[in-house]
């Protein structure tokens, strides 16, 4: 990193610290409700480094229902948005109707967190639309963690403001200077999205259905991946009895954010409305099918976020719940789910189950048949079952499906130039060690076989 990038790190951090350190001095705390033992230390050390007292800016709650409790008690009273850490899935619940309920009641009051493991898009997409701010993808480190929670606090420093600013006149029912602050956001971004969802809530509350549509149209064309707007749309036309620009607008939604089943089942009713009962039956259909696959999800990513807890202390019953885990995603299994995958092939390698992890990773491979990182890893356990030649080929394929993998760390380069070496192909084994040295000088491992086979 150059000098003057460094700077300009070194200031966006300092930035992001003073977001957060004065949030807090204006609402006191805090809200964090987890059961993962592992984040809630690093939120307590990220805070800890700029010199808060955690003691007093974390209020820690077991359950939703406690999280909404204390929303209740504390939220109308502050002056400032209250920032809430929601764990994704907490002993078999989602967080999904607790942070709908949150900002139906609180709106901009409140900034929503979730936190997870990796999940898929669609998942995400959901989680934002019932009215997450950000998304924390664990494990993530303290810096990452400091920026995460700044943006969520204050998106855009002076564009974030003045859109803040238009929203409370607009909650306050001020509709013209609400109209002029939106519209000043303009001059800062042009065709900004968010601005034009304003100005579409002030056409509405004038009772301008023409001007509301027009500027909700102009944000859904700003960003043709964010639901927001045509939620207003589906809204608008409710209201004005325009079943067709209604159903449209739903059915693009559904196809943005195919997990939501109530939306699907709310489209499966105006295909009835409209005496069409073939088209209503498919999504009623597709609504049972995304509810059986949240309720597998549900049952696999706690299985998952077992196993983790777990982790090195009993590998064997780590393995079990990995195991389990992938069976109870059943058909649903995707590319999204290549993780667990990865996590029970290395457990079962450290077991010396070499044979099981390259089955592991051939179911993975059904699933994903081009990812270079299932080849890579099934080039390992196949190495680790002395089977160098069969390892060879696979490291080939996953090069050639991603020649950047060696850059990715040294043992990568390390492991194929073994398998070369071990095949008695001493000159490519040299050109392996020598690009995991490129990657990392000093990884010792790469610099003795080296030294070994140049001697």
């Amino acid at each position: 990193m150059s000098n003057a990038n460094r700077i300009k790190a070194e200031q966006a951090t300092r930035r992001y610290e003073r977001i957060v350190a004065d949030s807090l001095a204006e609402t006191g705390f805090f809200v964090v409700c987890t059961d993962d033992e592992s984040f809630l230390r690093q939120l307590k050390y990220a805070l800890g480094t700029l010199r808060i007292d955690v003691k007093t800016a974390l209020r820690e709650v077991g359950d939703y229902d406690e999280a909404a409790t204390l929303a209740a008690k504390t939220v109308e009273r502050l002056g400032s948005p209250l920032l809430f850490f929601l764990e994704r899935r907490l002993r078999k619940n989602t967080c999904l109707k607790t942070v709908k309920v949150l900002k139906s009641f609180y709106g901009d009051k409140v900034r929503l967190v979730v936190m997870s493991v990796e999940i898929s898009r669609d998942e995400m997409v959901l989680t934002h639309e019932v009215g997450a701010d950000s998304f924390i993808t664990k494990p993530i480190s303290a810096n990452a963690l400091i920026e995460k929670i700044a943006f969520a606090i204050r998106p855009n420093n002076q564009l974030g403001v003045l859109l803040d600013r238009a929203a409370a006149l607009l909650a306050a029912g001020d509709l013209e200077q609400a109209g002029r602050v939106a519209a000043k956001a303009f001059e800062l971004k042009p065709g900004s999205l968010k601005a034009h969802l304003l100005l579409g809530d002030v056409a509405l509350g004038r009772g301008d259905h023409s001007g509301a549509e027009r500027h909700y149209m102009e944000a859904a064309r700003a960003e043709k991946f964010y639901i927001e707007p045509l939620k207003r749309l589906v809204e608008l036309y409710e209201a004005s009895g325009e079943g067709d620009k209604r159903l449209v607008c739903l059915t693009r939604l559904d196809e943005l954010s195919p997990l939501n089943f109530e939306r699907k089942v709310t489209i499966g009713e105006a295909y009835l409305d409209r005496g069409e009962t073939d088209r209503a039956k498919e999504f009623f259909e597709d609504a049972r099918r995304v509810v059986g696959k949240v309720a597998a999800d549900m049952v696999s990513e706690s299985l998952m976020e077992m196993a983790r807890k777990i982790g090195d202390r009993d590998q064997e019953m780590a393995l079990r719940f990995v195991t389990e885990a992938i069976a109870a995603k059943g058909d649903s299994l995707s590319r999204a789910d290549l993780w667990m995958f990865n996590n029970r092939g290395i457990l079962l390698r450290r077991q010396g189950n070499w044979k099981e992890a390259v089955e592991n990773y051939r179911k993975a491979l059904a699933v994903a048949p081009d990812d270079a990182g299932v080849h890579y890893n099934l080039g390992v356990a196949y190495a680790e079952g002395k089977d160098y030649d069969t390892a060879l080929v696979r490291f080939e394929e996953a090069l050639r499906l991603d020649d950047t993998l060696l850059g990715q760390g040294p043992t990568v380069g390390y492991n194929i130039a073994t398998a070369h070496h071990r095949c008695r192909r001493i000159e490519e084994a040299r050109r392996f060690l020598a690009l995991a040295l490129e990657v990392d000088a000093g990884y010792e491992p790469a610099r003795r076989l080296l030294a070994h086979l140049t001697g």
